[in-house]
Formats: C-alpha cells, structure tokens, sequence
C-alpha cells in the first residue's frame, strides 16, 4: 500500500522533499541574507541617530526658542518624529530605485529571477508601511525624547550639548565598530574557508582535464574521434573511465562477512589512470583474469583486510584481491569519502566506457573548443564537457555566493560607519575647540594635540575589538562546524579585522584632527 501525502510548496523549496521538476531554495543561505540585511538597517538607524545626536546642540537651540515661543513638549516631539519618519520614506524611494537598477546584478549573484514587482501587492505594500512607521519610529524616538525635553537654561549654559553628545555617541560609535569588526572577520574567514576546500588536496590530478560523457554509438565512432582527438597540439592524453571521482561512481552493494557494505566502484583505462595521477600503494601481483580488483586504503579498513590477502569474499563470490591503493576523495570535500573498489579496463575488450577522460595542455579556452569541435563532429551530440576543477568549484558555488554577499554588506558597512565617523569627528573637534584652543595657549604642540583628538577616536576602536573578537569568533566557529574539512581560525584573522578598521577610523578622523590642532586659538576662542 501506498502512502499519499499533501506537501506545501514551501516545504518543497526550504525543506527535504526533493521535486526536480521544482526549484529548490537555500533556507538557510536566505537566513543568513535576511539577517545581514536587517542588520545593515540597523547599522543605518543607529548612524542616523548618532548624527542627530551629534547635531543636538544647533537642535536644542531651536526647540528650547519654540519652547519660549509657546510650543508644548509633545508638539516638539511630535515633530521631531515626523521628520524622521519623512527621511525615512525619502530613503525608502531613494533605495527602491537602487535596488531597481542592481537588480540584474543581484540576478546573477544569486542566481535566481529576482523581480519588484510583487512589491505591488497589498500585503507587501502593508508590511513597507510598517517597516517604513517602525524604522522612523526607531531612528527618531531617542533624539526626539532627548532634544524635545531641553531646558532653555541648559541651552544657554552649554551643559546640555555636552552631556548628550559625551554620552550617547561614544556608545554609537564603539557599537559601529564592533558590527564593523565582526563582518571583516566574518569576510575574511569565509573566504579562507573557501578557497581552502576549493584547494583541498583530494588524491588525484584535477587540473586541465576535460571530463566527457561518451554519447558515440559504436566502437567505430569512439575510434575515430579518438584518432581525431590524439592529432590535435593541445590534447596530451585520452583515457576511459566509468564515472570519475568528482562527478560520482557507481555504487556495489554486497554483504561481507554477513555484514551489508556499499563500495564505490572506479574503472579506467591505463591511460585515465595515469591521468588522474592515482596511487597503488601495494601489489599483490596475482594474475588478472579480469575479476579482481584493488581496494582503497578506507575499503581495507572498513572490512578488517589485511593488505596482502589474496581475496575477498563478497556473498559468495571469492574475488582476487590485487592490492592496495591510496586513498582518495569521491565527489566534493564537503562529504563524507566512500570505500572505493578499483579496477584496470582495457579499451579493446567488450567493456564500454562511460566517460572521456582527456588532458590538455597551452591554451585551455582553444584546446576546449578543439575538443568540443571533435565530438560534436563525429557523434552529431551537442559537447557538454567540463573542466574538472571547474566542475569541483561549481560544488561551492552557494558559499561563494554567500561570501560575495558578505563582503558587499562588510563593504557598506565600513561605509556607513567611514561617513558617521567622519561626521561625529566633525562635531566632536568642533566642541572641543575651546579646549584645544586653550591648551595651545599654555603651551601644547600641534603633534601633541592631534595625537590626543586622533586616539580619542582610535580608543573606541580598542573597546570595540575586545567585544566584537569573542563575538565573531563564536558565530565563525558555528559556520565552520557544519564543514568536517575546515580551516583553523587564526587568531591572525581577527587582528587583520581589527587593524583594518583601525586604519580607517584613523583615515577618517586624522583630517578633521589634523585641522583643528593647527588652527589660531584666537579664532577658536572668538567663535566659541
């Protein structure tokens, strides 16, 4: 009897119900864009309310005279929300256009037919509303409650600028940092982690070999196109394989001694074998009469073989045992190896080769044409062969993706944060005006003084570092469990992240620093 079941097409797209007629979806590959995209709002909230706050001052003034003027606490508040709420929309239309125009970018990123137009609907033109009323609300509650509640005489005295700004953006700033940091480590460890697994030794030659289904129909057509191929400059070598192991074998199921066992089987040509580079690591030399095989080092250790045993029985058959050869990785890194059974072909017999295995050399891009040129003349089948080590990175190519996305959102990150920096060093150097004013009247150097606002800013670096360190190390090494062949996280990474943003923190202050302990005191003091 049958069992029916009704799956939801999510289930189908995010879960483990494989419909190949069916896209399926990356949950957590989205998971991860969704989170680091609401994180970047929030790096955006957090920036605006650290200019608002950084403008507080030229604010107060302006409500503290409304105030005078008759204008009620909550009037001032109200208003102070709405403008918030207005840059919000502004930025949402200003985004909107952005997101058109990178759209056939963000297509080929993500390799899936992004469109706006189900924005249209009315449940998402709701949730917008929302998100839009939210984020105004979120950017401009702490800066309308804050400025809305100013005392005209803390105005005057200046008391109330220093404490928002002394206060408030220091927290901003350190935070900013912090995300920064985490996203630069997060960066940079994907990448290595990638790269590593796309470099990873696997036991056989990967490089400049083509990969071929064999689509001939006779033994004539596979001679001809043989005799075509080896006439070509740009071919060093043919060989046969049934299967390889990048792209997957065939499996052989038995029992050994009463216990079930699955083995992978890999047969070539002499010539393939040399090709991929494989390695025998001992030969029994028993006499071939075309049953034995040899077992892989995993195959000897799963099954409990001594590696000269002249046989092993598999059900009830004894098959001659030729020897021992290395181990090797089947299909990607990222998976778990299988026992493999290994056996020697010869072209000339009744066996019929699966794939075309063919090494060539100079020019990559000519020698595969000159390929494709070659089968598709002799069978009349469109070529659809691959490079292998192309054919082993295109196995990552949703971390590669993800890495991308990661290092876009790094790269706006550190922009956001560069322009809020700049801004809050702005105000932060024009405050302390009157102070470095005096200090250069009582005698201070320039250098001493730019190197006192330059590590001012440089401190909160240091702060930021010290948490975000443990903290993108926790959340790297949980990304990192889910690869059995994975890099060491360096304690290098985090310093590089660490330094990076160090160096532009300084870029983007030195300036401003730079300016103000250079200026005349007697113009700081006239302004101040």
């Amino acid at each position: 009897m049958k069992e029916v079941r009704v799956v939801p097409f999510s289930d189908i797209y995010f879960g483990e119900v494989n419909v190949h007629s069916l896209g399926r979806g990356d949950k957590r590959f989205s998971l991860v864009l969704m989170s680091v995209g609401i994180l970047i709002l929030i790096f955006s909230i957090i920036n605006y309310i650290n200019l608002t706050m950084a403008q507080a001052g030229q604010r107060a003034k302006e409500m503290a005279t409304r105030r005078l003027l008759g204008s009620s606490r909550m009037e001032l508040f109200l208003r102070l929300m709405m403008e918030a709420t207005f840059l919000t929309i502004v930025s949402f239309v200003i985004g909107l256009l952005l997101a058109k125009a990178a759209l056939p970018f963000a297509n080929d990123l993500l390799q899936v037919p992004l469109t706006l137009d189900v924005l249209a609907t009315p449940l998402w033109g709701g949730m917008i509303l929302v998100v839009i009323l939210l984020t105004g609300v979120l950017s401009g509650l702490l800066p309308a409650i804050l400025i809305s509640s100013s005392k005209p005489i803390d105005v005057v005295r200046g008391t109330f600028r220093r404490q928002t700004k002394m206060v408030f953006s220091k927290i901003f700033i350190t935070f900013q940092n912090v995300i920064t940091i985490t996203m630069i480590a997060a960066s940079l460890t994907m990448y290595l982690q990638i790269d590593h697994l796309i470099h990873a030794p696997l036991g056989y030659n990967t490089t400049n070999i083509i990969n071929a289904v064999n689509v001939f129909r006779s033994k004539s057509e596979m001679e001809r196109a043989e005799n075509l191929l080896r006439q070509l400059p740009l071919v060093k070598a043919v060989g046969h394989s049934n299967g390889t192991p990048s792209s997957g074998t065939n499996n052989m199921s038995g029992t050994f001694e009463g216990k079930s066992l699955s083995l992978q089987q890999i047969q070539v040509d002499s010539a393939a074998y040399h090709i991929f580079g494989f390695k025998i690591k001992s030969d029994n030399r028993v006499a071939n009469s075309g049953g034995g095989w040899y077992l892989s080092e995993l195959a000897f250790k799963q099954m409990g073989l001594l590696e000269d045993a002249p046989s092993f029985k598999w059900g009830e058959e004894a098959v001659p045992l030729l020897g021992v050869i290395r181990d090797f990785q089947l299909r990607n890194i990222t998976q778990e190896n299988s026992p493999v059974m290994f056996r020697f072909r010869k072209t000339e017999s009744d066996w019929w080769p699966w794939n075309y295995v063919i090494e060539v050399q100079g020019d990559l891009v000519e020698a595969y044409e000159s390929v494709r040129k070659v089968f598709e003349e002799v069978s009349g089948v469109p070529f659809e062969g691959q490079f292998i080590d192309q054919n082993i990175q295109m196995h990552f190519d949703s971390q590669i993706r993800l890495a991308k996305i990661v290092v876009i959102f790094a790269c706006i990150a550190i922009l956001i944060s560069l322009l809020g920096l700049l801004a809050m060093s702005t105000y932060f150097i024009q405050q302390r005006s009157q102070e470095v004013a005096i200090r250069k009247v009582f005698g201070s150097d320039n250098q001493g003084i730019l190197l006192r606002l330059v590590s001012t800013f440089l401190v909160y670096v240091g702060i930021a570092f010290v948490i975000a360190t443990p903290l993108s190390w926790y959340f790297m090494r949980q990304w990192l469990s889910d690869y059995s062949y994975r890099i060491t996280l360096s304690p290098l990474i985090f310093f590089v992240a660490g330094l990076f943003c160090l160096i532009i923190s300084f870029l983007a202050v030195f300036y401003q620093s730079w300016k103000a302990a250079n200026a005349n005191p007697v113009g700081s003091v006239k302004n101040n």
